[in-house]
């Protein structure tokens, strides 16, 4: 009785066995199907059994009795199949679509937007399985593009956008790119093929004080894209440097591999500069100028020259009761200032000093007194000093007052309030003929001057 009994369980459990595998437990829709399978990615399954163990599927073809195991993420399992009926169609103009990063980090987020957390990073050239996309483009930053929805190769689903993603399908010729796209940068492009001056330039162009011993055309950041070449001029500088590659490491941060540069275009005509000079990080901004840099100067050329023509046309030669007589001996500005022991008394210039030098009108007086004086004169005397005099014409001659040089800042003049002002009145001398523009050659030789 008992063996009875035993054969009886035996064959109970064989038979439950036997009918829970061909028990049909769900549908599902394989989403990427494995190389060289019997079932396409696509394809409407049945499923029969989950083993939890193996993390698989036990699937057939509907009507098919040929049962295979394959892994669960591959599957999208659905209770019912019209369900399953009805994915599958909106999934079939995907099913030959992958995709691959050109961006080494390249997130896969939970949703469809950049603030989602972070689920996987993909590798530089890792390729996925592209399983959706949004219906239509999004703006993020300045790139535009879709949210595509993606299965990695171990399993993990969720969303990226496509601006580092190279998405594409496979046919009979090969692959066919799906999301050919602009890939060039504006911004950059704009950076790349300017000339980019020190940001004090427009400084100086707004408030028309040009200091051209540092405004200069050769003074610049440019960019040679065919040798890869950056450079840097200034003053105080003179970098070369060149770069592999130009990597955006940000929004508008780019790199220039290779070299110590670092960019931040801030807009299309103001960039933030990182490099290294002298082992020093350096970060200064810089601009893009719509005028011409050599228009500037000659602009500021004439206008001092024009200072000096008025001068003479007033009078070269022009004299003082107490400080002497000054005489301007051509139309380049050189001078002899007769009788300069008053001058040396009241400390405006040093005992060195001989009385001859150049004339020049390089400095400016604040805009707060600007509308007061003609404007600063400077006498540059030979061996010796430096000195500065705000001026205004009279009627019948000129008035200098003496600018200590602690008032003087970045060519500026600040104030006339000084504690001990020292004025000088001159007349100017009918008698003398205006020098002209001339050139000639003078005894006063040409080394006393600096260059304009």
């Amino acid at each position: 009785m008992s063996k009875k009994i035993l054969f009886i369980t035996t064959a109970l459990l064989i038979l439950i066995t036997f009918t829970s595998c061909n028990r049909k437990i769900g549908s599902g829709v394989v989403l990427w199907a494995p190389e060289e399978s019997a079932i396409e990615s696509g394809s409407l399954v049945n499923i029969f059994e989950e083993s939890k163990i193996r993390h698989t599927f036990t699937v057939a073809r509907p009507g098919s009795k040929e049962k295979m195991e394959m892994d669960t993420w591959r599957i999208l399992f659905f209770e019912k199949e019209p369900r399953a009926r009805e994915y599958s169609k909106g999934y079939s103009p995907y099913v030959n679509s992958f995709a691959y990063s050109v961006k080494q980090g390249l997130p896969i987020r939970e949703a469809e937007t950049s603030e989602s957390d972070r689920v996987y990073k993909l590798r530089e050239g890792q390729e996925i399985k592209v399983i959706g996309r949004a219906e239509e483009p999004v703006e993020i930053g300045r790139f535009t593009g879709y949210w595509y929805h993606v299965l990695t190769g171990d399993g993990v689903s969720g969303y990226v956008f496509d601006y580092y993603l190279t998405v594409f399908s496979l046919n009979d010729t090969g692959r066919v790119i799906e999301n050919a796209k602009d890939t060039r940068d504006p911004l950059l492009d704009i950076f790349l093929n300017s000339t980019w001056r020190p940001s004090y330039y427009n400084d100086m162009i707004t408030k028309n004080i040009i200091d051209l011993s540092s405004f200069k055309d050769s003074y610049a950041l440019r960019i040679d894209r065919e040798k890869k070449e950056i450079t840097l001029r200034l003053h105080d500088k003179n970098i070369t440097e060149y770069y592999t590659d130009i990597t955006e490491f940000g929004s508008k941060r780019y790199d220039f591999e290779g070299t110590s540069f670092r960019v931040t275009l801030v807009s299309e005509k103001v960039a933030s500069i990182l490099y290294k000079h002298d082992g020093k990080d350096i970060n200064e901004a810089f601009v893009r100028l719509d005028e011409n840099v050599n228009e500037i100067v000659s602009a500021e050329l004439a206008r001092r020259n024009g200072l000096l023509q008025e001068f003479i046309d007033r009078g070269s030669v022009f004299k003082s009761e107490n400080y002497g007589s000054v005489n301007i001996i051509d139309g380049t500005g050189r001078f002899i200032w007769n009788d300069i022991e008053r001058l040396i008394d009241r400390k405006i210039i040093s005992p060195q000093s001989e009385p001859l030098g150049k004339i020049e009108f390089n400095h400016f007086p604040d805009t707060l007194i600007k509308n007061i004086y003609s404007g600063v004169i400077t006498f540059n005397f030979r061996n010796g000093s430096q000195t500065n005099f705000l001026y205004s014409y009279t009627r019948t001659g000129v008035s200098f007052i003496f600018v200590p040089q602690r008032y003087i800042k970045n060519l500026i003049v600040t104030t006339d309030q000084f504690f001990d002002p020292i004025q000088i009145y001159f007349e100017f001398d009918p008698s003398t003929p205006s020098t002209g523009s001339g050139t000639g050659e003078s005894e006063i030789g040409d080394e006393t001057g600096e260059d304009n």
